[in-house]
């Protein structure tokens, strides 16, 4: 439970998760730039990273996950009314990526907006669906 307002508990019910196939190790990477596995390693615990293949967009990526999540949550997905996509590579600015998903996956009474914001994206977006959940705005939040 992420907190209670209004008498109302407010969670994550469902999580999902999806990743592009194609793998950069640090190795990888430093036959771009002058690193080494040992220097990333050492400063940050990266191994590798998932890199999307050139005709892969963020809506590729995140379809996959938003279904697991909603199988998890077991929440059918026209029940969503609120779709929040927090990413700083949306597949373009208009529609946002968040109003194609909601469209591709039957939520037509959701209102979608993307979160332009790297990071801190994630948590600033579950803080939004909070605010709407709790202000009884929405009932059924995706992030």
């Amino acid at each position: 439970m992420i907190g209670a307002a209004t008498g109302r508990r407010i969670g994550i019910t469902g999580l999902g998760v999806h990743v592009p196939a194609r793998v950069m190790t640090n190795d990888d990477l430093a036959q771009y730039v002058e690193t080494s596995d040992e220097w990333i390693r050492e400063r940050t615990g990266i191994r590798e990273r998932r890199i999307a293949e050139p005709d892969e967009a963020l809506t590729d990526i995140a379809r996959p996950a938003v279904v697991a999540a909603l199988r998890d949550a077991d929440v059918e997905a026209g029940s969503i009314d609120l779709v929040i996509c927090a990413t700083v590579t949306p597949d373009m600015l208009f529609p946002t990526s968040s109003a194609l998903l909601a469209d591709e996956l039957g939520m037509p009474d959701a209102a979608a907006y993307d979160l332009l914001a790297g990071c801190t994206g994630f948590m600033y977006a579950v803080a939004q669906a909070y605010a709407m959940l709790a202000a009884g705005l929405s009932r059924r939040a995706l992030v």
